[in-house]
């Protein structure tokens, strides 16, 4: 039964919510205590009776620190089946609550970073989305820090949360020059893929492959770039219709390497499509991206605007690290031509 409506992000859940939920999946109060002590037997007070007390007075917690009685309720009965679905939609980094601006973004996570949802295991979702907000923040320390809170709680979170908080590692360890230990991050993210849902394992492996074929589109000093291979780890991945993410990834790496190739008609036609795809799933920042490559391979009067709208975008989103790729990206094209 769901504690919110499905149709809009809500508010963090309280204490008051969360009992509210198992107490009418359960049938009332009794029955709820009694499947508490059941399911806690030995952990519990024994009297039923004892137990509903304790309930009771949970319920009127509000969004303090549940104590005891929270502990064992979020133990042996967890949070309702919706909070797990909005804590996941607030943490992934390809789900379209990644789009808001980076401010609102933050101040939504905030909001759920505090009881029941921080004393439970999808903390491991908040954590991992403040540190995304961080990284785009360019606030490098407190990315680290609430990165490495996400790592430890993800394992007893489930594999979707184990891969995003892997993926993410991973992107940092790329980043600081540890690309053998992102290697091993990857490798941990391919294992955990035969557990998830269809879905997830189609947005994870999709985002997967792209960053392992970074490593081959921005090869690491006295390396070699290699289009061709990232190409086939592109052309790899599968892409159904009904989920655009997966069909952004696909098309923008192989616009990607179709140009570094020197295809560039193709590449267009790809970064345009990518470009669609992101679009028709709502997703703003994909969008953006790719109007940054169609920006590098187009020239004129199509370059400028693509260079525009992508600015437009990355400014409503409030996202400094998009905005500095497209002027940096913008930047280097102009010193390219005057070359």
């Amino acid at each position: 039964m769901p504690v919110h409506d499905p149709g809009h992000t809500p508010l963090s859940p309280d204490w008051g919510e969360v009992v509210r939920h198992f107490r009418e999946v359960f049938g009332g109060w009794a029955a709820l205590a009694d499947a508490l002590v059941r399911r806690g037997a030995g952990e519990l007070p024994s009297d039923p009776s004892t137990v509903e007390k304790g309930l009771r007075r949970l319920a009127r917690r509000g969004q303090r620190s549940g104590g005891q009685y929270g502990s064992w309720l979020l133990r042996h009965l967890g949070l309702p089946p919706s909070c797990a679905r909005w804590a996941r939609e607030l943490g992934q980094y390809h789900s379209r609550f990644a789009d808001l601006p980076t401010t609102a973004r933050r101040e939504q996570l905030l909001l759920w970073d505090r009881p029941p949802v921080a004393e439970s295991r999808l903390s491991a979702w908040i954590d991992v989305g403040l540190a995304s907000v961080h990284l785009r923040m360019r606030e490098r320390e407190d990315c680290v820090r609430r990165l490495e809170y996400a790592l430890r709680r993800a394992p007893t979170t489930g594999p979707d949360a184990e891969a995003e908080t892997a993926l993410l590692a991973a992107y940092i360890d790329t980043d600081d020059g540890r690309r053998e230990r992102a290697n091993e991050r990857f490798d941990q993210v391919e294992a955990l893929l035969p557990s998830m849902s269809r879905e997830e394992r189609l947005c994870y492996r999709a985002r997967l492959l792209g960053q392992r074929a970074y490593h081959l589109t921005k090869p690491a000093p006295g390396e070699r770039e290699q289009p061709a291979a990232a190409l086939e780890l592109f052309e790899a991945i599968e892409a159904p219709p009904d989920l655009p993410f997966v069909c952004y990834r696909k098309a923008a790496g192989l616009a990607w390497c179709r140009w570094r190739l020197g295809e560039t008609e193709a590449a267009i036609t790809l970064a345009r499509s990518a470009a669609e795809w992101a679009a028709d799933g709502g997703l703003v920042r994909f969008r953006v991206m790719a109007l940054i490559m169609l920006g590098r391979m187009t020239s004129g009067a199509q370059a400028v605007e693509a260079w525009e709208r992508a600015q437009r975008l990355a400014r409503l989103l409030e996202d400094e690290d998009l905005e500095r790729r497209v002027r940096g990206a913008r930047r280097h094209r102009e010193r390219s031509k005057r070359g």
